[in-house]
């Protein structure tokens, strides 16, 4: 068995502090090292509140720890959607994401993002929704950077979550793109490093062999709702460069 970096996701902004150290002190302490990256939210260009990434206030500590943004497009109670809703929203994650780093500074850095659909299990992903998302994300993306940069559609799920896993296998086969999936299952609780990646353990058994799977959150609420929950990449070398370069390091300085 094997463990891949660590990384975190949190709704609440990666400057915030608990007990006087902030939420990127708290799992440098915890991993021993800073996280290779860090899961944030975009949703659109005009969404302020519900855990949007705000870059003016964390690019410049995510710069200087040499931690990624992983990208999340959050609209959790419309994925269950028709295709007109997943094309809406794709669009509108696109332009967050262009609006927040730019779409030469992403070109710079490597041409392609990688960004995960938020699905949770109170509402199941449906397969015209992410057939519209993931064909209009990766479109959109190339339109409005005069193809500079492709951003990949992802999708992270509940490992229970069968109705998603069985959307997301049935659009592959219809050669609608996955780039990869991120499994929810929390073996822990609380602030802990990374357990053994185990495929058998972290991959659903609705979930075929032919989707790999990029991410392991193996432990929520590090330091409560509050702070953050905790992540693995898959160790297997190639899918571990494969995530992290389609990450994106916040440009120094932070963008006005």
């Amino acid at each position: 068995m094997a463990t891949g970096l660590p990384g975190v996701d949190s709704l609440t902004l990666v400057t915030s502090e608990i007990d006087g150290q902030t939420l990127v002190a708290l799992a440098t302490a915890l991993f021993g090292q800073p996280p290779a990256l860090w899961g944030r939210y975009f949703t659109s260009p005009h969404t302020a509140k519900g855990g949007e990434y705000r870059h003016r206030l964390e690019n410049q500590l995510l710069r200087d720890n040499n931690i990624r943004v992983l990208p999340i497009a959050r609209q959790t109670n419309r994925v269950h959607g028709s295709e007109a809703d997943g094309s809406a929203d794709a669009r509108a994650n696109v332009d967050d994401l262009f609006a927040t780093f730019g779409a030469d500074y992403l070109a710079s850095q490597g041409r392609e993002v990688v960004m995960f659909l938020d699905v949770e299990p109170e509402n199941p992903l449906s397969l015209a929704y992410y057939r519209g998302w993931a064909t209009t994300l990766v479109a959109h993306s190339r339109d409005a950077s005069d193809n500079q940069v492709t951003v990949r559609p992802s999708v992270y799920v509940n490992h229970g979550d069968d109705q998603t896993c069985n959307a997301v296998s049935t659009a592959v086969g219809e050669r609608v793109e996955c780039h990869g999936v991120w499994i929810a299952r929390f073996v822990l609780h609380g602030c802990n490093t990374p357990p053994d990646f185990d495929d058998a353990i972290v991959r659903p058994h609705s979930l075929p062999a032919n989707i790999p799977i990029l991410l392991f959150q193996y432990s929520d609420d590090c330091h409560g709702r509050d702070g953050f929950d905790c992540d693995q990449t898959n160790p297997d070398p190639e899918l571990q460069r494969d995530l992290l370069s389609r990450c994106v390091l916040p440009p120094e300085p932070a963008i006005a």
